[in-house]
């Protein structure tokens, strides 16, 4: 089979379609996929790269990846060995007349340097991870489907939040399926008929799970206490930092926590100098970011963190209790819709990124240590979460599995 893939920018319409890419080249086991629900110590360990074999995976599939140029994550794709091909993109702009005209021309023009690309490769399947960054790959393989060039082309659509983004909502016309997350949602809603719960797949690494004592002995932490990992992203987030050193600043750490706490680069500098002022705390860490992103979830308990679409699939993976601080200006404010899904679920605690402070912060953790709390917040995580969702989109890309259940 020839897949092409198409998306990337943000982690949440790049990690899903490398997932599946890496699974399609390297197979199971070399993929690093392993137990579908590691934190369950009755399953087979070797349950997801066993499933992902049946589902034919291996190295002779034909794998290409085309992303808008300056978005497309080319390290991670360079890393995985995974060809790849950019054209210009930008997301349509509509706050003028003009700059709306010279979006549309530059996208037309994108859709033009697509056209050969995917002619050239033939696929046989176009993935499109949501975006503006699929938009030119999916319409060049809807041009060729008619044109009768590729007449058998099929197109499945990633939608990773629970409320549909703008590129799927206007590309799902051209859709075979459009595969979501979550049940019982705006974007389930939104498709209909063409939906498919799938789960979304994850960064590779996160399906093989290490023991958290070995996790923290590897970043520092020690191997018994309660561990809050704290992160907003590459970049970090300011509200998140000010909030969790405040509140570390005024000794206010829960007796027998730690928090491993990934800054972002920006900020790692200021924090570590104004740490220094303060009296020493040896169970709060510092680190600007972790390049093995599954030490520090599989060391943690708990998390606070934003609500992107990225984030939350991986959450659901580790099967990880969340405290979410939506981002108030992502697009459309999907982040507080991500946020909300959850938590009127009960599988997740939710701050509003504006009324973070040390004090609030430090409440809802007391809020979250009562025993009964946090039980019943994992419990109802389990019942949104597909950790087995690479098996179960791979399933569905190679139709070698069942009909995927219509939520």
């Amino acid at each position: 089979m020839r897949v092409l893939f198409s998306g990337g920018g943000t982690g949440g319409h790049i990690y899903p379609t490398l997932s599946l890419a890496h699974a399609l080249l390297h197979g199971g086991a070399e993929a690093g996929l392993c137990d579908p629900d590691p934190r369950k110590g009755d399953r087979d360990p070797n349950a997801v790269q066993q499933a992902i074999e049946a589902t034919g995976a291996s190295r002779l599939h034909a794998v290409l990846f085309v992303g808008a140029q300056g978005n497309v994550d080319e390290e991670l794709l360079t890393r995985d060995d995974i060809p790849y091909k950019t054209v210009h993109a930008s997301p349509l702009a509509g706050k003028s007349g003009l700059a709306t005209a010279l979006s549309l021309v530059g996208n037309a023009a994108a859709v033009a340097s697509a056209l050969p690309i995917v002619s050239h490769f033939r696929p046989d399947t176009i993935v499109g991870s949501g975006g503006y960054a699929c938009a030119p790959a999916v319409l060049a393989g809807a041009i060729l489907r008619r044109a009768g060039m590729l007449p058998k082309l099929r197109i499945v659509l990633i939608e990773p939040n629970v409320m549909p983004g703008l590129a799927n909502r206007r590309l799902a016309r051209y859709a075979d399926e459009v595969w979501g997350g979550y049940a019982d949602c705006d974007t389930a809603r939104h498709f209909g008929d063409k939906f498919r719960l799938t789960g979304i797949a994850v960064r590779p690494e996160l399906y093989t799970p290490i023991p958290k004592a070995e996790a923290r002995r590897s970043l520092g932490l020690a191997p018994e206490r309660f561990t809050l990992l704290v992160f907003g992203g590459s970049q970090g987030a300011r509200s998140i930092n000010l909030a969790t050193s405040g509140m570390v600043a005024r000794r206010r750490l829960p007796p027998d926590w730690q928090i491993l706490h990934l800054t972002g680069r920006r900020d790692y500098d200021w924090m570590v100098a104004e740490r220094k002022r303060e009296p020493n705390e040896n169970n709060y860490h510092l680190m600007p970011y972790l390049d093995r992103m599954a030490l520090g979830y599989w060391a943690a308990d708990l998390v606070l963190c934003r609500s992107g679409a990225s984030t939350l699939a991986e959450v659901c993976t580790v099967g990880l209790p969340a405290i979410f601080v939506p981002y108030p200006h992502a697009s459309e404010d999907h982040q507080r819709a991500n946020a909300d899904y959850f938590v009127d679920r009960g599988a997740a605690w939710s701050i509003v990124d504006g009324m973070l402070t040390p004090d609030s912060l430090y409440w809802t953790l007391i809020d979250t240590a009562e025993p009964e709390k946090f039980r019943s917040i994992a419990i109802a995580l389990q019942r949104i979460a597909r950790p087995d969702a690479v098996v179960t989109m791979l399933s569905r890309l190679l139709d070698t599995g069942p009909t995927v259940v219509l939520a």
